[in-house]
């Protein structure tokens, strides 16, 4: 039963909401029908979705919320669906709940289609099948712009797999901008949605005996850096870098950098002249990891008295007014009502402590030398500090297996624990980690107790690192490799 926009209930034929999932199906892994007597429709989604949670009668609402803790913890902790269905039927019954049977989970039959397409997958043992897919981690919670969320895909013909990566604010980059500056005051201390690729491995024996794997190994062909420039501008989200540009390199090393803008009054949300002739340039020799740019000199030029309003900012001040430095190095006394006026007319037409720079930035980069880039870009710059305190970085993440920067033919070993029963499938998923952004060239082994070895087709992948991270996932890579 569903609720109008006039508050009226009616009911949802089963038949809808099967053929509105069915449109789903790349998008969608798992359904819950956290309600009663859902099963029904549980059964209608399922044949279009690989697991799908239905109520197999009427479910009290503290019932209800307990699965769906148990649930989606088990969920966010990294544990498979149907390992989180048993946690969340255990969050029931540990809260003395009669009703952890309700929740009934449903998996969907493989089609004679899919069935034919599993079999049609690559495999050198008779009766066993691969197939490999990638699945991208949930960003339904972020809300800072679908251009920064990391996406990957995969591509495959009969002779290999591809895995690609995908990021908005890279490919208008690549296209000169114009970028704006991006907030920094994520969860992970990155201005993009990103994690590492998520292989996700799927079997079916069709063996007379279980099959029961053990281990998978990435024998890797090849792995090297991907060098290509990437730059973002870090957003002065709390007004505490006064007449500063911050630059976070988020890709290879830059060199040369030129940044020829216009200076505007204001903020300015969508400027339209990037156009020369300019009538500011800066210069950075490098670009490795951050850099802070001086604006000041501009804003100078644009007639703000900068000597001033630093004497100001330095005064020493009390109810009755402030201790201040001339410019010949004396002190004078003034009232609070004359570093108010003494300010408005230093900042000169910038009235509002603020000035957006619109233009382009150029520089070369280490991964295609001899060649100049150039993006266009516009940005605010504060004329006065409203809170000069940063707040503190969160950990780090963990990891499954790491891959080298640079290096070939290496492996890397990772124990699971999976059992198929002659006639089923299953599935895992392998989070690959990367210290930078990279190319890789591997392919997978599954590993049975018996020594039974299954090879995945050859896998390329193309992975991307946000440079402002790689500091934190390097440690991390480490501190696993001595574990």
């Amino acid at each position: 039963m569903l609720e109008d926009d006039q508050g009226r209930a009616f009911r949802v034929p089963d038949e809808a909401l099967s053929d509105l999932f069915a449109l789903c199906t790349q998008q969608v892994e798992c359904v819950i029908l956290n309600a009663c007597h859902s099963d029904s429709q549980a059964e209608a989604i399922v044949k279009h979705i690989p697991y799908v949670v239905g109520m197999n009668a009427a479910i009290s609402d503290d019932a209800a919320i307990e699965f769906a803790v148990g649930f989606y913890d088990a969920l966010g902790a990294g544990k498979s669906i149907e390992e989180a269905f048993g946690f969340g039927r255990n969050a029931i019954a540990l809260k003395a709940i009669p009703e952890s049977l309700t929740p009934v989970l449903r998996k969907k039959r493989l089609t004679v289609v899919e069935k034919q397409a599993l079999e049609g997958a690559y495999s050198p043992v008779r009766d066993v099948f691969i197939d490999l897919s990638i699945m991208n981690p949930d960003a339904s919670s972020w809300n800072r712009g679908e251009d920064l969320v990391l996406r990957y895909g995969i591509e495959r013909n009969r002779d290999r797999v591809r895995v690609y990566s995908e990021l908005g604010y890279s490919a208008r980059f690549a296209r000169g901008g114009p970028i704006e500056p991006l907030n920094y005051l994520t969860p992970t201390w990155c201005a993009f949605k990103w994690d590492f690729p998520i292989l996700d491995f799927k079997v079916l024996n069709q063996r007379s005996n279980p099959l029961f794997l053990t281990e998978v190994v990435l024998d890797v062909a090849e792995s090297r850096i991907d060098a290509q420039p990437l730059f973002a501008i870090k957003k002065d989200t709390r007004q505490r870098n006064a007449g500063v540009l911050h630059l976070m390199n988020e890709g290879c090393d830059l060199a040369d950098l030129k940044l020829s803008f216009h200076l505007l009054p204001g903020l300015v949300a969508n400027p339209q002249n990037f156009e020369p002739p300019f009538r500011h340039v800066l210069t950075l020799s490098s670009l490795e990891d951050y850099a802070e740019l001086d604006v000041t000199p501009a804003f100078h030029d644009e007639g703000v008295d900068i000597d001033g309003l630093i004497r100001l900012s330095n005064g020493k001040c009390d109810e009755n007014g402030c201790t201040i430095s001339k410019a010949d190095g004396t002190e004078e006394r003034i009232t609070n009502a004359e570093v108010e006026k003494r300010w408005q007319e230093y900042l000169d037409h910038f009235r509002d402590e603020v000035g957006t720079l619109v233009g382009e930035i150029s520089f070369t980069s280490n991964g295609a030398a001899g060649h100049r880039h150039l993006v266009k870009f516009h940005a605010p710059v504060y004329l006065a500090n409203k809170n000069r305190y940063g707040i503190t970085r969160p950990p780090t993440f963990m990891y499954d297996a790491a891959f080298e920067g640079q290096a070939a033919a290496y492996q890397r070993r990772v124990q699971v624990s999976q059992e198929l029963q002659p006639g089923e499938t299953d599935r895992f998923t392998i989070k690959v980690a990367v210290a930078a952004s990279s190319f890789h060239r591997f392919r997978a082994t599954l590993v049975d107790i018996s020594g039974l070895t299954l090879e995945s087709l050859p896998i390329e992948m193309k992975c991307f690192v946000p440079r402002s991270r790689q500091k934190s996932v390097q440690t991390k890579i480490s501190l696993q490799d001595k574990l």
